[in-house]
């Protein structure tokens, strides 16, 4: 795994700062308090804490001074070339995992974790610290015990620590849990008398705390009721009286506001009799306008519309009658009939004349002749008749005609006659009077009906006073409810219904209150206790149940303990021997120039040795024997050797916090050819807080002195990137997000 990039928000010293890694060594410079430990301590959180499950406490000690928010940290890594993204918010709890190529995210953080774990080979965050994180303490404390015994603790295998621990442990155990698992015994550990003891006082105790204490809440329940109770009678009863204030306002606005809808019906009623009375005026002028010039007669227009009937009937008859005429066919039937005849002698001469030459021919051609003008005699004869029957109708059509003619003019002279007795110029005429009088006479009878109706036996004057003391009843309550001590009290309806229910409420909060008082009274007077034999069993038990909590307390440390020491014994099934001679020994190679090649471990305490060829046999790592300098680079050879076999060959970035500062010249150059190496399989971090590794570096980053900052009046400066010395190409300055420029 190689770390690109790192943007830390809001965490500890660093609020808002971007860090950029080399792939190979890099080298982080700074002076105390520049930030170093808390850019460390933001790599481990990036790649093992959760924001999900992590505690507010621990939330809070991550974010930095003076902002309300936790913190966000993302790291833009490469994994077998490919890129991704690990972001882990702590305000939002979320994590999220994101290929740069693909686009692909995962969210959980269990998955995010595997896939992390997986790619690093260290499953949790205290083997990353004892293997990937190197520390000066780590070199220090060899010296104060033994490389044996740190060994131990990275690889968890057994030594004589371990076994004395494991023994010891067992023991004590079995002592404290002696009887706890139901058997009989004759004397039980300390952890079952303990527990007895602590039962029975506890039995007696809290029958006598019981009564204590819910005498103790029944004399501050009382005190609160009473307080309560207080507050609550005055606060009813000030509402109350707003309450009973605001109905009466509303009752005056309800009858006000049924005046004014009488008064609307008033007003109306007296306009309704203006308006009709001054319609029934106008009625009856246009019914003396209309009887002034002549009012035809009823019966006059009925009989002239009978005169008007029976003209429009004979005026039909006549020119039904006009429509008949008699056809030609008569005469033409007449002209047939001679046409028959004459063909008929043509054909009988022609018959005479070839009797000659065919008998039989010419007698058919005469009785054909003859036949066709005894045809022809007889039709001349009925056409002649017909002719005479038709000359007989129109003489019988011409008299029908002069008859109803005649009955036409008589009528007309009637009608003549009739209008001008009614003294119109039509029938319409007459008939259009007769009706606008009629319809006029109905509206009026109308209208004076409906007026009697609005009266309602009243005279117009009672019924305007009337409408006058309403106004004058409305005026009178606007001038009470304009009334500034009203007007200070009124609540509108929804503030009233609101009222009312806090009312209501108020009187059933006030009675309860006043039935719990009386109850908890009671329950004090009931209540009474030996307050001196509560408080020596209370003591008793105090110090019972403390000497109870550390022996639990005790026995599940040493629980922990035992099982932590079994763990490791079983780890130390890996052969760490053989990583020591090879892997170690080649590690040493590079660091000591050849001088020493060859490791050994020895023993179940992980013993250490190295092969001098000066002294031609194997050399105890420990002082006096090899130099303080040569021991902590073998431990240190021995400690990345472990990474590769814990790690299962995976490449996880290694963290140095400055262990080499007490090697001389020659220890360190040494130490820094072993780093060189190694950042060809790993990326490669290494604190310090002096400048002499930058010529080392594929990428040297330099954090300013925060102290220094907070004493000048400048701004903050950024953090500097120096190209170190070999050849690797410059890398743009790394600072606060605000100073970062991008490709």
């Amino acid at each position: 795994m190689i770390l690109h990039r790192l943007e830390l928000r809001r965490f500890l010293g660093l609020p808002d700062h971007v860090f950029e890694f080399a792939p190979g060594l890099n080298v982080v410079v700074g002076p105390n308090e520049a930030g170093k430990s808390t850019l460390r301590t933001a790599i481990r959180t990036v790649l093992y804490e959760n924001p999900a499950t992590a505690s507010s406490r621990y939330r809070e000690q991550y974010r930095s001074w003076q902002v309300d928010d936790p913190p966000e940290l993302r790291l833009h890594f490469e994994l077998t070339g490919r890129r991704f993204t690990l972001t882990k918010n702590y305000a939002t709890r979320k994590v999220v995992l994101a290929d740069a190529a693909t686009g692909q995210t995962w969210e959980q953080h269990k998955t995010v974790q595997e896939r992390l774990v997986a790619a690093l080979g260290l499953p949790t965050d205290d083997l990353f610290d004892a293997t990937a994180h190197i520390a000066q303490t780590h070199l220090e404390r060899i010296h104060v015990t033994s490389i044996g015994k740190e060994l131990g603790v990275v690889i968890g295998g057994g030594g004589e620590d371990v076994t004395t621990a494991v023994r010891k442990l067992d023991t004590h155990l079995r002592s404290l849990e002696r009887g706890s698992r139901g058997t009989a015994v004759k004397e039980p550990g300390l952890l079952v008398a303990l527990e007895r003891k602590d039962a029975a006082l506890r039995g007696e105790v809290e029958s006598l705390r019981r009564n204590a204490a819910d005498a103790d809440r029944a004399r501050a329940e009382l005190s609160e009721l009473s307080v309560e109770r207080a507050r609550l009678a005055e606060e009813f009863a000030a509402k109350k009286v707003l309450l009973e204030s605001n109905r009466d306002i509303l009752q005056l606005e309800q009858r006000r506001s049924a005046l004014k809808d009488n008064e609307h019906l008033w007003e109306r009623k007296v306009g309704q009799i203006r308006e009709y009375t001054a319609r029934l005026a106008g009625l009856d002028r246009d019914l003396e306008t209309a009887t002034a010039s002549g009012l035809p007669g009823e019966e006059g227009v009925a009989q002239g519309r009978s005169l008007q009937e029976r003209l429009h009937a004979r005026e039909r008859d006549l020119a039904v009658l006009t429509a008949e005429t008699d056809t030609p066919e008569g005469a033409a039937h007449g002209r047939r009939a001679v046409t028959i005849a004459i063909a008929g002698i043509v054909l009988a001469a022609a018959g005479a004349g070839i009797l000659r030459l065919s008998s039989a021919a010419g007698w058919l051609a005469i009785l054909l002749g003859l036949a066709a003008l005894i045809g022809g005699v007889v039709q001349f004869l009925r056409s002649a008749q017909a002719q005479q029957l038709a000359e007989m109708r129109r003489e019988e059509r011409g008299r029908r005609r002069a008859a109803l003619e005649a009955e036409m003019g008589e009528v007309q002279t009637a009608v003549q006659q009739l209008l001008a007795g009614l003294g119109c110029a039509s029938l319409h005429e007459a008939q259009s009077r007769l009706d606008g009088y009629r319809d006029l006479a109905q509206e009026r009878r109308r209208t004076a009906e409906f007026l009697d109706s609005l009266r309602g036996g009243s005279s117009d004057e009672a019924i305007v006073e009337q409408w006058n003391t309403v106004r004058r009843d409305i005026f009178g309550m606007d001038e009470r409810l304009r009334d500034p001590e009203v007007a200070a009290k009124r609540l509108t309806p929804l503030q009233v219904q609101t009222l009312d229910r806090e009312v209501r409420e108020l009187e059933q909060s006030l009675g309860q209150k006043q039935r719990r008082e009386m109850k908890v009274t009671v329950d004090l007077e009931r209540l009474a206790t030996d307050a001196e034999q509560l408080a020596a069993k209370e003591e008793q038990l105090e110090e019972v149940a403390e000497d109870f909590a550390r022996v639990r307390r005790h026995l599940e440390v040493c629980r922990q303990a035992l099982d932590a020491l079994h763990e490791a014994r079983r780890q130390a099934e890996i052969p760490v021997r053989e990583i020591a001679e090879k892997r170690a020994g080649e590690y040493l190679r590079v660091a000591t120039a050849g001088r020493y090649s060859r490791v050994r471990v020895e023993g179940e305490n992980l013993e250490l040795s190295a092969w001098s060829d000066e002294a031609g046999a194997w050399i105890p790592v420990e002082e006096p024997a090899i130099s303080r300098g040569t021991v902590d680079l073998i431990y240190l050879a021995v400690r990345l050797a472990l990474v590769e076999v814990l790690t299962h060959g995976k490449r996880p970035p290694l963290l140095f916090d400055d262990p080499f500062i007490t090697f001389d010249d020659h220890r360190r150059e040494g130490a820094m050819r072993l780093l060189r190496q190694l950042s060809a399989d790993h990326q490669v971090i290494l604190f310090t807080c002096t400048a002499q590794y930058d010529g080392f570096a594929d990428r040297v980053i330099t954090l300013p002195d925060r102290t220094a900052e907070r004493d000048a009046a400048g701004p903050r400066a950024p953090f500097v990137e120096r190209p170190a010395t070999t050849e690797v190409p410059p890398v743009q300055a790394v600072g606060p997000l605000w100073e970062q420029t991008r490709d």
